[in-house]
C-alpha cells in the first residue's frame, strides 16, 4: 500500500503543478485585462474617445500575449490618431509590464495654423514597454522608432534615424497630495527638418537632440485651455535638467525652468553652454537674420564671457536664454518668436 501511495502521489504532482500553473496564468490574464480596462476608463473620463477590438489575450502557458485591433483615439482638443494592430507580450509572473510591437504605419489628423492636416507616421520598426498599475494608470512607458518619417500630402515633413521617449509617473502621496510629477527623457538622432526650416542658417539636419525634464503639477482632463490654465495657475512647472542639441556648427547644453504665460506662450529662464557661436552668428548674418552690428556685439560679448574651451580649443560661452512676452532672448538680444502652445 505504501508503494502504491507513493506512485499515486508522484503521478499527481505534475497534474497539481499543471493545475497551479493554469490557475496562476488565468489570474495573470485577468489582472492584465482588468488593468487595460481601467486605463481605458480613465482616459475616457478625461475626455478621450478610445476604441479598439480586443484585447485578445493568449500565450498559455509560457507567457501572456495581448493584441488590439484597429485602435483609434480622438482627443478632447480634436486631434485624431489611428494605427494598425498593437501587439504586446508579458511574462505571466509580471503581467502588468508589457513589451509592445507598435504599428509601423500610423495616421494623425491635427490642426496646424488653423488648418486641419492629415499626417502619416511610418517607421522601419516601432517598439515600446509600458508598466500599468492595478488602477490602470501608466506608471512608466517607453517608445522607440527606427527611421521614423512624418509626412502629409505635400511630401516629407520630418524624419529621423532614431527616436525614443520615456516617462515615469509618480502619483501624489499622503505627504504631498498635490505633488504630481512626471519624469521624462528622450532623444532624437539625425532629425531631418521640413524644407522651410531646412533653409535656415543651421542646415537641414539636427544631428542630436536629447533632454531630461520633470513636469511638476497635475494636468487634469477636460478642455485643454482650462486644464493648462489650472496647471499654470497652481504653480505648474517644467524643470529641464538637461537639454543637449547639436545642429550645424552650434552645440548647446542647457538647463532651466519654464511654464506658460497668460497667452499660453512658453515663459522661463535657462542657462546654456554654447559652442560654435561665432560660426552660427556668421551664418545668421549672411542670411539677413541678424544685422552686422548686432552680430558683432554678440560676438564680442560672447568672447568676453568665454572662460572655457572644448576639446578642439574652441571657446565655450555661458549665456542666459530667456523666454518672455512671446520672444526668445539670447542674452539681451531677441533671436526668435514664440507662438502659443494652443
Amino acid at each position: 500500500m505504501r508503494l502504491r501511495s507513493k506512485i499515486l502521489a508522484a503521478s499527481a504532482l505534475p497534474v497539481l503543478a499543471g493545475g497551479a500553473l493554469a490557475l496562476y496564468w488565468a489570474w495573470a490574464a485577468h489582472a492584465l485585462g482588468d488593468s487595460i480596462a481601467a486605463w481605458t476608463a480613465e482616459q475616457r473620463a478625461r475626455g478621450y474617445q478610445i476604441s479598439y477590438l480586443g484585447p485578445e489575450i493568449g500565450g498559455f502557458p509560457a507567457r501572456l500575449d495581448v493584441r488590439f485591433q484597429a485602435p483609434k483615439v480622438t482627443a478632447p482638443q480634436g486631434w485624431r490618431w489611428s494605427g494598425g494592430a498593437i501587439r504586446g507580450e508579458a511574462a505571466f509572473w509580471r503581467p502588468l509590464t508589457l513589451d509592445l510591437d507598435l504599428p509601423r504605419h500610423q495616421e494623425l489628423d491635427v490642426e496646424i495654423e488653423a488648418a486641419w492636416r492629415h499626417l502619416t507616421l511610418d517607421a522601419a520598426a516601432g517598439r515600446g514597454r509600458i508598466h500599468l498599475g492595478r488602477d490602470g494608470r501608466a506608471e512608466a512607458a517607453t517608445i522607440e522608432f527606427d527611421q521614423p518619417a512624418l509626412r502629409d500630402a505635400a511630401g516629407p515633413e520630418l524624419g529621423a534615424d532614431y527616436l525614443r521617449y520615456a516617462m515615469v509617473h509618480r502619483p501624489p502621496t499622503a505627504e504631498g497630495p498635490h505633488d504630481w510629477t512626471l519624469f521624462m527623457n528622450g532623444e532624437v538622432s539625425a532629425l531631418r527638418l521640413p524644407p522651410a526650416a531646412a533653409q535656415g542658417p543651421l542646415g537641414p539636419v539636427v544631428k542630436r537632440l536629447e533632454f531630461e525634464a520633470t513636469l511638476v503639477g497635475h494636468i487634469a482632463g477636460g478642455p485643454p485651455k482650462q486644464a493648462l490654465a489650472a496647471w499654470r495657475d497652481a504653480g505648474g512647472l517644467l524643470q529641464v535638467a538637461r537639454l543637449d542639441a547639436v545642429w550645424g556648427p552650434l552645440a548647446l547644453s542647457a538647463d532651466g525652468t519654464a511654464t506658460l504665460d497668460a497667452e499660453f506662450r512658453p515663459q522661463g529662464a535657462f542657462t546654456a553652454r554654447v559652442r560654435g557661436l561665432p560660426e552660427t552668428l556668421d551664418r545668421m548674418t549672411a542670411q539677413g537674420l541678424l544685422k552686422p552690428g548686432a552680430a558683432m556685439a554678440l560676438r564680442l560679448g560672447a568672447m568676453a564671457l568665454a572662460k572655457e574651451q572644448d576639446a578642439d580649443g574652441k571657446p565655450v560661452v555661458r549665456l542666459p536664454i530667456t523666454l518672455q512676452d512671446g520672444l526668445v532672448y539670447l542674452g539681451p538680444i531677441a533671436i526668435g518668436k514664440l507662438d502659443p502652445v494652443l
